[in-house]
């Protein structure tokens, strides 16, 4: 816990008012005051939608678009942001997320990576308890304790310090294979099967959260973490290594 608590007098951004970024800013807002722009426009019939170019020029910049687009958002609109600005990305993937930031973004702005190990489903009660990796990157200290502070004491999330590598390394276990199981388990349309034991239920379950997640996030863990695919491949000589042993 930090000693000097740091005052909310920053402005803050989400640019990409999708299904999470909508969600994740609505309850920053209760705290500190959002502004939203999405390039869909507003559909969400909330006061606090601004243009492209006002959300640039705020303290805290929260990217909450898909990975696929960061890269070129960044490309396209860097050097319109507010020199002393901190980029926040919300990607589930870090170490290609931490090479455009590198890049791309110009000195003067700085970065924190984070990635909350949470959504609209899993936090729908509520964010206490939930975890959050950061990554501090190119950031002032005062910035960044504005941040933890507004992560931990305000939302009640629990922040994790880990590099780029470790965290897609660990994220390929808890998203790319999870996501591919419960993908191949709602091709299968278990969730029609009129009787479910514990186990299938809790099959159901991580099939419901993960098929309501977009297809392009899908796809984006594969394209983007490093480490998706040897995971799957290690899914799939296990599967026919116990295939083979107990069922040949």
């Amino acid at each position: 816990m930090w000693e000097k608590k740091i005052k909310g007098n920053f402005k803050i951004a989400f640019i990409g008012a999708g299904r999470f970024g909508f969600f994740f800013g609505s309850l920053i807002n209760q705290y500190e005051e959002v502004l939203f722009y999405d390039k869909i426009g507003n559909k969400k019939n909330f006061e606090n939608f601004g243009t492209l170019e006002q959300c640039l020029q705020v303290d805290f910049i929260f990217l909450t678009i898909p990975i696929s687009e960061i890269e070129s958002f960044i490309r396209e609109h860097g050097a319109k942001i507010k020199p002393g600005a901190v980029v926040v990305d919300c990607a589930s993937v870090k170490v290609s997320v931490l090479n455009w930031f590198k890049s791309s973004l110009p000195e003067g702005v700085e970065y924190v990576l984070t990635h909350p190990l949470f959504g609209p489903d899993s936090a729908r009660k509520g964010l206490k308890g939930h975890q959050i990796t950061m990554m501090p990157g190119r950031v002032a200290a005062l910035r960044y304790r504005f941040l933890v502070q507004l992560f931990e004491d305000k939302l009640g999330l629990l922040p994790l310090s880990m590099d780029a590598h470790e965290h897609d390394r660990l994220m390929a276990y808890n998203l790319s294979l999870i996501h591919h199981l419960g993908r191949a388990l709602g091709d299968m349309d278990i969730f029609n099967v009129p009787l479910k034991m514990r186990g299938l239920s809790d099959l159901n379950r991580i099939a419901h959260f993960t098929m309501n997640d977009s297809d392009t996030l899908f796809k984006d863990f594969y394209r983007y973490n490093p480490y998706s695919h040897e995971i799957r491949e290690k899914f799939e000589e296990s599967f026919n290594k116990i295939t083979k042993i107990f069922l040949n």
